[in-house]
């Protein structure tokens, strides 16, 4: 992991965090090489300020590493340049105001929560794709327990009835449920897909109501199925804590960006 931050124009820091090595440069001086006690490293600017990286390690996604100057979380140098979402104008990562048109330029807090609101919106576009790919699994594995079902119903008699259910179904019913059966599960998930796909476009312009709904959506599949089949609690329970993990992480992220943004 190598993460770069322009503190100011005398300030530059660059942290380069693997396995195996771990090192920190103030201005091409290292300040840090080895482990990390406690999840931070600290050192001062040549002026005195306190300066801070930690290293956070959660539950899901990768390592949060943020740097702070007495306290003040310092914006990223990423990989692409900075501009002005107003006015296009290139920015320094420090720059407080954008120096073209005076728009107020986001703060650190700002990015980091923008970068958990997408995680979450990722979560979702994967929660799609889910739903696409047990929707097909589920055509085939329904399709082959009714198989048995409707070749006995091949050779009934057209009058022939069956109790199913607590209910009489002639022959000519019972077929056409059984196909229909394969068919419905299909369309459910595909139909769960689409709503998905749909909230994770909507989560660029509405991230927390997208975020919410797809939570919302998501909590109530799992439950109608623990209710129809309470064996499918225990199916996939990993995956299904991992992506519930992020969208949780998402509401919260969405919540403060909409904090920061009303401030």
């Amino acid at each position: 992991m190598h993460k770069v931050w322009e503190i100011d124009e005398a300030n530059l820091v660059e942290a380069k965090l693997g396995a195996f090595r771990k090192r920190v440069t103030l201005n091409g001086q290292e300040v840090h090489r080895g482990k990390i006690k406690k999840g931070e490293i600290l050192f001062a600017l040549p002026d005195g300020r306190k300066t801070a990286i930690s290293v956070k390690r959660p539950f899901v996604g990768g390592s949060e590493v943020d740097l702070r100057v007495d306290g003040a979380m310092v914006v990223e140098t990423g990989k692409e340049p900075i501009r002005c979402e107003q006015c296009g104008k290139r920015a320094k990562p420090y720059d407080r105001f954008c120096g073209r048109c005076g728009k107020p330029m986001p703060t650190a807090e700002h990015y980091a929560a923008r970068r958990n609101v997408a995680h979450a919106t990722g979560a979702i576009k994967i929660l799609a794709l889910l739903f696409i790919v047990f929707g097909f699994v589920m055509y085939f594995v329904v399709k082959g327990q009714t198989a048995p079902m409707l070749a006995e119903l091949q050779n009934a008699a057209p009058g022939a009835t069956y109790d199913v259910n607590g209910r009489t179904w002639t022959a000519g019913e019972l077929r056409a449920a059984l196909m229909w059966e394969p068919r419905s599960a299909l369309i459910v998930h595909l139909v769960l897909a689409a709503i998905m796909g749909v909230l994770a476009v909507w989560g660029a312009s509405a991230p927390l109501a997208a975020v919410l709904v797809a939570t919302a959506t998501y909590a109530v599949v799992l439950i109608a199925n623990a209710i129809a089949d309470p064996a499918t609690i225990a199916q996939g329970i990993l995956v299904k804590i991992i992506i519930i993990a992020f969208l949780v992480k998402g509401i919260k992220a969405a919540l403060a960006l909409r904090t920061l943004n009303a401030g």
